[in-house]
C-alpha cells in the first residue's frame, strides 16, 4: 500500500465516527481535581478517549472537529451526559458523595437549543443533583457575549448547573467572561503551570491570575501540576484547587473508584 494510500484509508469521517460508536470505542477517564490546602479530592473532570484497535488511543483534538463539522456532535452529548452522570452515580453509590463531576462542552454544544433539556434529563435519569455538575467552557473566539446571553446559558444557570471557565488566560475574551457568566471557578492553563519557573515573569502572571479570581470571588484551580515544587509555589499564593500527574493521571471509572476510596482511607 502506498503511502497517499494509508493516509486516505486512515481519514475520519464522520461514518467512522459513527461506527466507533455503536462499538463502544468512545470511552471515559477521569482525572480528580484536589483542595490544595487539605489534599481532599472535590471532583473529577471527565475526558473522553477513542480507543480503536488499528489507530490506537485518538486524542480528542483529532475526532472532535469532525464531529462538530458533521453535526454529529449532538449524538455524542447525549452519550457524553449519560456516560458521565452514570459514572458519577456510582461514585456517590461508593460512599463519595460530595464529588462533582466536571464535562468540558464544546461553543457547537453550548449552541444546541436544546442543551439544557438534555441535561435536565440525564441527570434525572442518573438521580443527580444538579449542584454537582460543573460545564467546562474553554476560551474561544466562537464564544462571544451575544452567546454568553443567550438562552442556553440562562437556562443553565436556571438549572443550577455550575459553569467554570477552562485553560484561563489563553483566549480571547476572559474578562467578559467574568463580567458576564456566574462562575463557579477559573481553571489557570497548564501551559502557565508548566513553565512557571521559567522566567520570574511568568510566576508574577500566575501570581496576578489568581488574585484575580479571589478578588472576584472566584476559586482558582492550576490546571497540569507535575512537580512537588509547583504543587507548592501554588499553596504559597493562594491557589485553591490542583489537578495533573503529581496527584493523578486520568483514570477509567473502575480505577478511579478504587483510588477515591484509598484516599478517603488515608484521610
Amino acid at each position: 500500500m502506498s503511502i497517499f494510500s494509508r493516509i486516505f484509508s486512515s481519514k475520519i469521517t464522520p461514518e467512522v465516527l459513527q461506527k466507533a460508536l455503536k462499538k463502544g470505542e468512545f470511552v471515559f477517564y477521569y482525572q480528580p481535581e484536589f483542595d490544595l490546602k487539605t489534599g481532599e479530592v472535590l471532583g473529577v473532570e471527565a475526558l473522553m478517549r477513542w480507543e480503536n484497535d488499528k489507530r490506537g488511543i485518538v486524542p480528542p483534538n483529532e475526532f472532535i472537529p469532525v464531529l462538530e463539522q458533521s453535526g454529529l456532535i449532538s449524538q455524542f452529548t447525549d452519550f457524553l451526559l449519560k456516560q458521565t452522570l452514570t459514572d458519577l452515580h456510582k461514585i456517590h453509590e461508593s460512599g463519595l458523595k460530595n464529588v462533582f463531576l466536571a464535562i468540558n462542552l464544546s461553543v457547537v454544544q453550548l449552541k444546541e437549543p436544546d442543551l439544557a433539556e438534555k441535561i435536565q434529563s440525564a441527570l434525572q435519569a442518573a438521580y443527580i443533583n444538579s449542584s454537582f455538575l460543573e460545564c467546562e467552557i474553554t476560551e474561544t473566539k466562537g464564544i462571544d457575549h451575544e452567546l454568553m446571553e443567550s438562552d442556553v446559558f440562562k437556562k443553565l444557570q436556571d438549572l443550577n448547573v455550575s459553569i467554570s471557565i477552562d485553560d484561563f488566560g489563553t483566549g480571547y475574551s476572559s474578562f467578559d467572561y467574568l463580567r458576564s457568566l456566574k462562575i463557579k471557578k477559573l481553571k489557570i492553563d497548564q501551559d502557565f503551570v508548566r513553565e512557571m519557573f521559567d522566567n520570574p515573569k511568568n510566576q508574577t502572571i500566575m501570581a496576578s491570575m489568581i488574585q484575580l479570581g479571589h478578588d472576584l470571588g472566584f476559586p482558582v484551580l492550576a490546571e497540569g501540576i507535575e512537580t512537588t515544587g509547583q504543587k507548592e509555589w501554588l499553596q504559597e499564593h493562594g491557589c485553591d484547587m490542583g489537578q495533573g500527574y503529581w496527584f493523578s493521571r486520568p483514570l477509567p471509572i473502575s480505577q478511579l473508584l478504587d483510588f477515591l476510596q484509598k484516599k478517603v482511607q488515608k484521610n
